[in-house]
């Protein structure tokens, strides 16, 4: 694990240090006035940015990401398959097992008002933790330990890290619920990378899981 956390510092410097920020300031002022202090930051393309870019943490995405990592390896649709399953189970169960009231909830029950994005379904309950953080940084974090590219692997955490700011900005979750789903995702990512990567049972069919899903053939066209 430790060689493995090595040879992707470029995704995991910055989550660690997202961890100890995101830590540091859940330690010391309350939900409320972390998200209050979000809310007050907003503009019209902030809006649009953020209202099409959590989408990118929907569960439904697992679909494109399957689809391409089918014409690299057939191992890597399984660990992103079981890795997204994992992610989905915990993220699922504990919504339900804490019944957490949103940001709107929240305060409305304090009586303070929110600035809440145009054209945006609020949602009420099962804010903990967030199931959009925990698929993004799952997907995100599988396709850094992917990749051999250093710049690509920061991307990734860039791309996660808006996902999850941008469930605050929207005001569907508060900063706990999105540490929490960024732990989810990063622990069911690595959970299912090693255990595909190292198992048994999968390293006796390396011959066939090391092999594209999906075979792109194209026919030589001779022109006499």
């Amino acid at each position: 694990m430790a060689s493995l956390l090595r040879k992707n510092i470029a995704f995991f410097i910055p989550y660690l240090f997202f961890l100890f920020v995101g830590g540091f300031i859940l330690g010391f002022w309350s939900k409320t006035d972390i998200h209050y202090c979000i809310n007050r930051h907003h503009s019209h393309i902030a809006n649009l940015f953020f209202s099409d870019w959590t989408n990118l943490g929907l569960a439904i995405m697992i679909i494109p990401v399957v689809l391409i990592l089918s014409f690299v390896k057939l191992r890597y649709v399984i660990i992103s398959i079981i890795g997204f399953l994992v992610t989905v189970i915990i993220t699922e169960s504990l919504k339900y097992l804490f019944y957490t009231p949103r940001p709107v909830t929240v305060f409305n029950e304090i009586h303070q008002t929110l600035y809440l994005v145009p054209d945006i379904e609020m949602h009420l309950w099962k804010g903990f933790p967030s199931g959009h953080t925990a698929t993004g940084f799952c997907m995100f974090c599988l396709l850094a330990l992917y990749t051999q590219n250093n710049f690509l692997k920061f991307f990734y955490f860039v791309v996660v890290f808006l996902i999850a700011y941008s469930r605050m900005y929207l005001s569907q979750h508060f900063l706990q619920d999105v540490y929490a789903g960024s732990i989810i995702g990063i622990g069911s990512a690595l959970f299912a990378y090693t255990w595909v990567m190292n198992a048994h049972i999968f390293n006796a069919y390396t011959h066939r899981l090391d092999k594209p899903l999906i075979r792109l053939r194209f026919r030589k066209i001779t022109i006499n």
